[in-house]
């Protein structure tokens, strides 16, 4: 087993039930990180005695309940190794999975590095693969591919180098649970994405999953994507190849009515007018489905607080 010059952050809460599989997926890399990282986003069940028994190998850290973006940053920043890989607290990596991203971000000089996963809805359900070559090249490529669909469909199956975390500006709260598509594009948007061929996780999406929030995703991925090319103009990089806010809010529009979430779609639709984007699908829709804004929507992103 070789050693390796990477810190795997894991942000948890309320995962007593299957966090000990993942850190034991952690400890059984054959290359070894150079730590694990635990932040226990305020849980109130049992988590951190489970960590406990893992307390030679894991370093955890307790800090108030904030949400799965600023836990992550936290982890960053305390976080000691060349590459960072943020993992679920129910996902599980294949053994090889450090050493095969590692090994590929280093050969191909990238900033990230990424390989497929085999995912399922529920647990005990079965398998399927996900995570292709779509995304992998130059800047600014990989952002390109991303902004729409996320080829890193999770966290846990990419590595990024440590010192272009801060660049992105970490995570963002607020944006959840788009926080990692917005990541990912921003990092396509500096440097380099290299793909791995290989299978790396093992990834089950529970019902308390982000991933299955589909009305905050439909929303506040548009509000990143739209606040991407201020981002990216405070940098002085070339938006010239980044859609139309127009175009964003179709594609928002256009999901809201086919995911049937009424809920977001009047917001939608008047910032879509700003635009002069008439969408007639999700003015019909709302006629026959009427739902109280939720109390989300009003959220401001914040980047980087700790």
């Amino acid at each position: 087993m070789s050693e390796g010059n990477i810190s795997i952050i894991i942000p948890a809460f309320n995962c007593a039930g299957w966090i000990r599989a993942t850190l034991e997926s952690c400890l059984a890399q054959t290359r070894r990180p150079a730590e694990i990282i635990v932040v226990d986003d305020g849980s109130t069940d049992r988590t951190g005695d489970v960590c406990g028994d893992f307390s030679e190998s894991v370093r955890f850290v307790k800090v108030a309940n904030g949400g799965v973006s600023r836990a992550r940053n936290i982890g960053a920043k305390i976080a000691g190794g060349k590459w960072v890989l943020f993992l679920d607290a129910d996902d599980i990596l294949i053994p090889q999975a450090t050493e095969w991203l590692v090994e590929r971000a280093e050969k191909e000089s990238a900033g990230v590095a990424y390989g497929m996963v085999t995912e399922r809805a529920q647990p005990g359900q079965l398998a399927r693969l996900n995570g292709f070559n779509f995304a992998a090249g130059d800047p600014p490529f990989p952002a390109k591919q991303t902004l729409k669909r996320g080829a890193i469909i999770t966290p846990g199956s990419a590595v990024v180098r440590a010192d272009l975390h801060p660049r992105v500006g970490g995570f963002v709260s607020g944006y959840e649970p788009m926080e990692d598509r917005d990541y990912w594009a921003k990092c396509g948007c500096l440097e380099r994405v290299a793909f791995c061929d290989s299978v790396v996780l093992d990834k089950t999406w529970r019902p308390v999953s982000h991933g299955s929030q589909h009305a905050k995703r439909i929303f506040r991925g548009q509000r990143a994507q739209r606040d991407l090319r201020g981002w990216l103009a405070k940098r002085e990089v070339d938006t010239s190849w980044m859609p139309s806010d127009a175009e964003f809010f179709r594609w928002a529009l256009d999901e809201a009515v086919w995911r049937r979430c009424p809920e977001i779609i009047p917001p939608l639709r008047k910032l879509a007018k700003a635009e002069g984007v008439r969408h007639w699908r999700s003015f019909l829709y709302s006629l026959a489905v009427r739902r109280p804004l939720p109390d989300w929507i009003g959220v401001e992103p914040k980047v980087l607080e700790e």
